[in-house]
Formats: C-alpha cells, structure tokens, sequence
C-alpha cells in the first residue's frame, strides 16, 4: 500500500487534516498533557448548549488523550473541565463501548474491527487501512482529537496482537 500523505505545513496534511500542537498545561484533573484542538473541532464537538456556554473560549481547548481522566476537554487555565457525556462523540480512547468509532469519518466501528477478528479474516491491519483510506476525511470536525484516527486505530489493533506495518513516514493518515 503507498502512502499518499505528506506534510505540507504545521496546519494540514495530506489528506486533509489539521495538525495540531501539544498543549502547554496538563489536564487539571490526570496532569497529562493533551492536544490542543481548533475552534472548529470543539464547535463540532460540542453539544450545542455546551458549546454556546463556551463559545468566546472554544479556540483555548485541549484534548486529554488519557484513557483513565473521565474529561476529554480542559482549557490553560483549568477553568474548563468537559466531560464525556457533554460532547456528541463517543472518544475511541476514552469508551470501550462496541459503537465507539475507530474511524469517524469511514464510520469504522470497534465491532467492525471484533468481527473481522471472530470471522477469521487475513490481512485485519491492511483491510481497515483501505477502510480509512476510503471516501473522503473530515478528521477535524468527525473526530474529537480534532486530527487522523490512523494513531488511534493502530494503537487499538496493536494492542490486540496485530501488526500495524506504517506505510507512511509520517505515522500513517487517512
């Protein structure tokens, strides 16, 4: 499979995709440093009276990426805690719920992925690489981290034993 992603700046990558920096403080309640999300990836994120609440700080928001903090958004200043249950996405990270998405974009399931496994099927890494691969991305609004599940979905696959070969240099996109 060749990879038909590049960098083409700090703020998008080939396919489509912003790219995001880490954040400059750690989230207040697990002290893991996260991501920081665009304005847009919150908006879409958010449930709408979450959203209107915050919407002249949507621009300062993180990501916490630790699969234990029951918070998936905090702000610098500590100020703003968003929980699971007040944005629209189950986070693949955070739920081990069998609808949570691997892919937002490709609506790629965990039960997908758990009944290729039941099935038997070769080549499990390949097949949900041209899943992800498919149709077009909209990684910033689609997915909570607000940039490529490719990270996430590897991470999920390896951890059940299966080898994710990186075809990109840069990690893998979608």
């Amino acid at each position: 499979m060749s990879c038909s992603c590049s960098t083409n700046s700090d703020t998008q990558s080939g396919c489509g995709c912003s790219s995001s920096a880490g954040a400059s403080v750690p989230c207040p309640a697990c002290g893991t440093y996260g991501r920081k999300i665009s304005a847009l990836t919150a908006k879409s994120q958010l449930k709408k009276e979450v959203a209107s609440f915050y919407s002249d700080r949507l621009n300062s928001l993180s990501f916490c990426s630790n699969p234990a903090c029951s918070f998936v958004y905090y702000d610098d200043s500590g100020s703003i805690l968003i929980h699971q249950d007040e944005i629209k996405s189950k986070v693949t990270v955070k739920n081990n719920d069998l609808a949570t998405p691997l892919c937002y974009c490709q609506k790629l399931l965990k039960k997908d992925f758990y009944a290729m496994v039941a099935a038997g099927e070769e080549n499990i890494a390949a097949k949900l690489k041209a899943i992800i691969a498919s149709g077009k991305s909209f990684c910033e609004k689609s997915n909570p981290k607000g940039v490529c599940c490719t990270e996430d979905v590897k991470a999920f696959v390896e951890s059940h034993g299966i080898v994710w070969e990186d075809s990109c240099s840069s990690g893998g996109c979608c």
